[in-house]
């Protein structure tokens, strides 16, 4: 009978374990979006020091509240390598506008960074002209 009880008991401990362990991991879902923008110019080369703004679209009929258009706006800067990355913890779609006033005045160049799966990164490649 002692046997028994004992079998019971590690397959319930087992199962406790196992059950756990299933549960935690399960809520620890990546929600995070990530998006990277490369800035290049007319000739496809990279870059540097471009200032990225990704800003939402106005709101379509516009939100009295926000007269002004959308209201989530994040600057970034390229790397040497053109490239500058972000991340949003919400699914978006954002405007992308990039300057580099020193290199290019006067040019800019515009595009759509789409973040509509969580945990994985959207690439976007923006040309100044």
């Amino acid at each position: 009978m002692k046997t028994f009880i004992l079998k019971i008991s590690a397959f319930v401990c087992v199962g406790l374990l196992l059950l756990t362990a299933l549960c935690t991991t399960s809520c620890k879902k990546d929600k995070t979006c990530r998006g990277k923008v490369t800035v290049v110019d007319t000739a496809g080369a990279p870059v540097a020091n471009a200032a990225v703004k990704l800003s939402s679209p106005p709101s379509v009929p516009p939100d009295p509240n926000h007269p002004a258009g959308g209201d989530l706006v994040i600057n970034g800067v390229t790397d040497g390598s053109g490239v500058v990355n972000f991340e949003i913890q919400l699914p978006t779609i954002l405007d992308i506008v990039a300057t580099q006033a020193t290199a290019f005045p006067g040019m800019t160049g515009k595009g759509i960074l789409r973040l509509d799966e969580p945990g994985k990164t959207a690439e976007v490649t923006v040309k100044i002209k």
